[in-house]
């Protein structure tokens, strides 16, 4: 095993492909390790695709391997933390600084939730958890960008699993016994059914009209295929389709499915910033106790809040929007430290005043988005007067404070055909 805890950390690492089992286990105590979790580390021959995305490729010739280290330490001088423990998120931007041009790539792996994984975000995280939630982040936060899409898939609305089954059932009582069945259609009265209902003395004989059908095309004919329910005895052409969930059991109509990208990444101009000498973005982090659920999934309540609007006028909803516009002055006022210590203060009060069924996403560094379930005005008025009183309390001896903007909206005030995205579109006008 290497010796991680030495000071004397080297600058590059090579491996021998041999035991892969071991060097599956040694390259993943290097990427977590937060001293080495940078090194240029090699391979002498073939790694197993479980390990490739953590290694830098083939041992290359002796000039080429010094004058790759000899880039990477240069570049290492220029990162902005060089004492310290680093977050998941600096080790990340470090190890992609360092290595310009590298690009995420998602590994398939049938045997994970949800079918593709990032093996060094994973490792630089120090989780094997799913990480999708952090690279949401990382995306909002515009550190990373798109650098091509892999594949869609569609994902569980509970769990987010992309292991489903799809199930064909009655439309009439949902049971899964459904099996199909032989039909004819009399041309004299129209009557389509089941054959069995039309054998009699030996013929065929129309259930309804009486009609004996002698020739097909002429008298009779079978249409499509129809299917018959064992538990109702339903009679249908085309049943309902239910996908359930192989991981939390769960089940749901299809298009109640979340749609989910699957893209490789790459470190964008802003994380390039961010690597060199850090900026306002940092302190947004702070605001990471509110755990954000995905755009795409906040997106997909919201529309479904607004269909049970227009259906039900009891349903009452709110979203609330937040912007925080004076964050870049407060830096350069108070400097970085401060100016993180108060947003988070004002972070964890704002958490508090959320209840459990609240939603939250952000879409921007500076741009918080809250669904509030069951809120009319005089909740949503009652959530905003605790807000701005706890932004108050951000007020510095010199004056200084944290400057929020607000959008409301409650479902009362909802536009005819206006949907989640255009809701919000609006309300962005607002804090822009």
């Amino acid at each position: 095993m290497l010796d991680l805890s030495r000071d004397a950390a080297p600058v590059a690492c090579v491996f021998e492909a041999n035991d892969h089992q071991w060097l599956h286990e040694q390259i993943g105590a290097v990427r977590r390790d937060p001293k080495l979790f940078w090194m240029p580390c090699f391979i002498l021959g073939d790694a197993d695709a479980r390990d490739a995305p953590l290694l830098d490729g083939d041992l290359p010739p002796p000039p080429e391997l010094k004058q790759a280290i000899d880039s990477v330490l240069t570049l290492s001088a220029s990162f902005k933390h060089q004492e310290g423990e680093l977050s998941r998120t600096d080790r990340l931007l470090k190890y992609l600084w360092l290595r310009p041009g590298f690009v995420i790539q998602p590994m398939h792996d049938w045997r994970h939730p949800r079918y593709y994984r990032y093996p060094i975000l994973e490792a630089l995280a120090g989780t094997e958890e799913d990480v999708f939630g952090w690279l949401q982040t990382l995306a909002n936060s515009r550190t990373l960008e798109i650098e091509g899409l892999v594949d869609r898939q569609r994902e569980c609305l509970f769990c987010h699993s992309a292991h489903l089954s799809f199930t064909d059932i009655c439309p009439n009582c949902r049971a899964i016994a459904v099996e199909k069945v032989a039909s004819l259609h009399c041309f004299t009265c129209g009557h389509v059914g089941e054959q069995d209902g039309f054998l009699s003395q030996g013929g065929l004989v129309c259930p309804k009209c009486g009609t004996r059908l002698r020739h097909i095309g002429s008298d009779y004919d079978r249409p499509l295929e129809h299917y018959r329910c064992r538990e109702c005895r339903h009679f249908f052409v085309e049943g309902d389709v239910s996908a359930r969930c192989a991981m939390c059991r769960k089940s749901m109509p299809p298009e109640d499915l979340i749609a989910h990208n699957i893209h490789s990444w790459r470190l964008s101009e802003r994380g390039r910033v961010l690597a060199v000498r850090g900026d306002a973005g940092d302190v947004f982090s702070a605001f990471g106790e509110l755990h954000f659920i995905a755009n795409e999934l906040f997106i997909h309540n919201l529309d479904w809040l607004i269909a049970q609007v227009q259906r039900y006028p009891d349903v009452q909803f709110a979203v609330l929007g937040l912007s925080f516009p004076n964050v870049p002055e407060l830096v350069d006022v108070m400097g970085h430290g401060r100016t993180l210590s108060l947003v988070e203060s004002f972070s964890a009060r704002l958490r508090d005043l959320l209840r459990t069924p609240d939603l939250s996403t952000r879409t921007a560094d500076n741009r918080i988005w809250l669904l509030l379930p069951h809120t009319d005005t005089h909740g949503l008025q009652g959530l905003l007067a605790r807000i701005k009183k706890s932004a108050l309390l951000t007020r510095q001896a010199d004056g200084q404070e944290l400057v929020c903007r607000f959008a409301e909206f409650v479902s009362t005030d909802l536009r005819e055909l206006e949907t989640a995205e255009l809701l919000l579109a609006r309300l962005r006008s607002e804090l822009d």
